[in-house]
Order: structure tokens, then C-alpha cells, then sequence
């Protein structure tokens, strides 16, 4: 039997097997609803404060999150299980990862139904901030939304989407702006249709450094234990408190982060291939599968609005007005 039909075949298996679940939620992601089931009230605790609710009625993935207590999915797993493995093949996607805490993910899109399975009973950071997001990547692929990896926040005058490697100050802009009462739509990863500009939250989820809790702790509230995975230590927090502030709309302009001494935010002109090389990367790395399509999407994306360099500055509450006037000018 082929990858692809062993998979398929044991994605219906997990399904004849949970047809209800202990808990079960409905959450939104980018332009995709979602029916979730978890196995046990510890994995939904671990994912659903990242998910952004729904509502009931039709949706576009059923997703099962399981561990090794529930299933034995170890026939899916690669003989060599130190490598990772990506299969994309008549119409199954899926990926195992095992690094220190491994995790496969799987989605037969003809059927629409998804697994997370977490062999140690335990996720990943990255997965607790992002549920699932390569099985979204994999329903985006034959559209023209595309998961980048960004901030987005939203203002009057539209949304600008953050763009930059780690440590360029996305978060922080992002929380700032939020916490002023922009709309927010993440600070990690953010669904953008390429055709359009429209630009829709993934999560409700954001990753904190442990110096800027004390900035953002009347916003955020109660910080989570920090995280550290490949020496990044982070708070994963759930802004799901923000209820209807989180959203999306229009992309207006890109703004590239970066620290450049300035007391106060100032901004430069840039090139739509500054914003290609600052969302790229990352985007790329992070969601396997497709690079050429997803460097075509980007490069559409990095397009379509004005771009500028932006140096936040030394005060992140300075950043909302200051993003604000110079979207207001375009």
C-alpha cells in the first residue's frame, strides 16, 4: 500500500474510533472554520486558549487531537523516526517532526478530516501558540490566502502587517497597538490573501518575552510559566479576552521592524523586495511544502501595499500613535 493510502486509511480509523470526543470546540482560522475534538481535558487546556472561537454549523476541517495513550499511530511514523519526513501525495498531507518533542500532523483533504498526534503527550511550544497551522497551510494551498509569518494589527486607516525576523520588535508593536485598541490579528503568523490584501487572524495566541511582561502586564493579565524551546524563552499567552478586537481587514501598508537607536518611531520608504526578504524566510521554514508556490504568494503579498522601515523606538507605547499617523498619510 502506498504512504498515502496507509494514511488515509488510518485517519479514517481515528475517526471510526472518536466519533465523540470529551471535549469538542469550534474555532475560526483565517478564512477556514474548524471542528476540533480532544482526547482528554489536558490537550484541550494545552490548544483551545490559541484558537479563536466559532460557532456552530458547517466547517471546513474536522481536526482530532490525540497522544499515544489514546492511539497507536506509530505505523505512520518514518523508519527512520530521527528524521523528519513531509508526504504530499493524492491528496494526503502530512508531516512528522520529531525534534526534542515530536508531533505528526496529517489531513486528508478530500475528506477534510485532520489528526494531531502527539506521541510524548506533550506539544511543543510552537504548536500550544500555532494549533495545526501546516494542515491550514495545506488548505491554503490551492487558494490564494497564504500563512505569513508576521504581526498584523488594525487601525482606522487599515491594517498593517508586521514583517521581520525574530527579536525585530513584531510583538511588542503588536501588543502595544492592541493594547491601545487597535484590532488585533497576531503576532507570529497571520493568514493574507494575495489577490486581495485581506488579511484574517490564525490564533488569538502571542509569544511574550519574559522583559516585556512588565510593559504589557495591565493588558495582559496573568502570564503562563515561560517556555524555552531551542533557547527562546517565551510566555505563550491567549489574548482570546479581546473578544471582537480580534479580527482582520484590508492591508494598507507593510512595516519592516527593526531597532536602530531612534528615541522615538520613525519610518523609511522601502522596497516591496525588502518585504519579500522579511517575510519569506521564516514563512518558508516554518510551513513545509510548496516553496515555490509560497514565494510566489509572498511576493504578491509584499506588492501590494506601500512598505516602510519602521524603528519603533525606545517607549512600545509611542508605537500606536506613531503607526497611526503614518497610515493616516497613505
Amino acid at each position: 500500500m502506498k504512504a498515502s493510502g496507509l494514511i488515509r486509511q488510518e485517519i479514517a480509523a481515528v475517526f471510526a474510533k472518536t466519533m465523540s470526543q470529551p471535549v469538542e470546540a469550534h474555532a475560526r482560522c483565517g478564512p477556514f472554520s474548524l471542528h476540533l475534538g480532544f482526547a482528554s481535558e489536558e490537550l484541550a487546556g494545552t490548544f483551545l486558549p490559541a484558537c479563536i472561537p466559532g460557532t456552530l454549523g458547517n466547517f471546513d476541517l474536522d481536526l482530532r487531537f490525540i497522544t499515544a495513550a489514546d492511539l497507536d499511530l506509530s505505523a505512520l511514523v518514518p523508519e527512520a523516526a530521527e528524521r523528519p519526513r513531509l508526504l504530499i501525495e493524492d491528496g494526503i498531507y502530512s508531516v512528522w517532526q520529531p525534534a526534542i518533542i515530536p508531533v505528526l500532523f496529517a489531513i486528508d483533504l478530500t475528506a477534510k478530516r485532520g489528526i494531531a498526534w502527539l506521541p510524548k503527550g506533550e506539544a511543543p511550544p510552537w504548536v500550544r501558540s500555532r494549533p495545526a497551522i501546516s494542515l491550514i497551510h495545506a488548505m491554503m494551498h490551492d487558494t490564494p490566502w497564504c500563512a505569513v509569518h508576521g504581526a498584523a494589527v488594525g487601525h482606522d486607516a487599515g491594517f498593517t502587517l508586521l514583517a521581520g525576523e525574530g527579536h525585530s520588535g513584531k510583538t511588542t508593536a503588536a501588543l502595544a497597538c492592541a493594547k491601545a485598541g487597535w484590532l488585533y490579528a497576531g503576532d507570529d503568523f497571520v493568514a493574507v490573501n494575495s489577490e486581495t490584501g485581506r488579511i484574517e487572524p490564525l490564533f488569538c495566541s502571542a509569544r511574550l518575552r519574559p522583559a516585556l511582561v512588565e510593559t504589557f502586564q495591565n493588558f495582559i493579565g496573568e502570564t503562563t510559566p515561560v517556555s524555552d524551546f531551542n533557547g527562546e524563552p517565551r510566555h505563550e499567552l491567549s489574548l482570546a479576552g479581546l473578544g471582537d478586537r480580534i479580527g482582520g481587514g484590508r492591508l494598507r501598508a507593510t512595516f519592516i521592524p527593526r531597532r536602530r537607536g531612534a528615541a522615538t518611531p520613525e519610518f523609511m520608504p522601502a522596497r516591496p523586495s525588502d518585504a519579500f526578504r522579511a517575510l519569506l524566510p521564516t514563512t518558508a521554514y516554518e510551513l513545509p511544502g510548496w516553496p515555490n508556490e509560497i514565494a510566489d504568494k509572498v511576493a504578491k503579498i509584499a506588492g501590494l501595499a506601500p512598505v516602510f522601515f519602521a524603528d519603533t523606538g525606545t517607549t512600545p507605547m509611542e508605537i500606536p500613535a506613531a503607526f497611526a499617523r503614518q497610515l493616516d498619510q497613505l
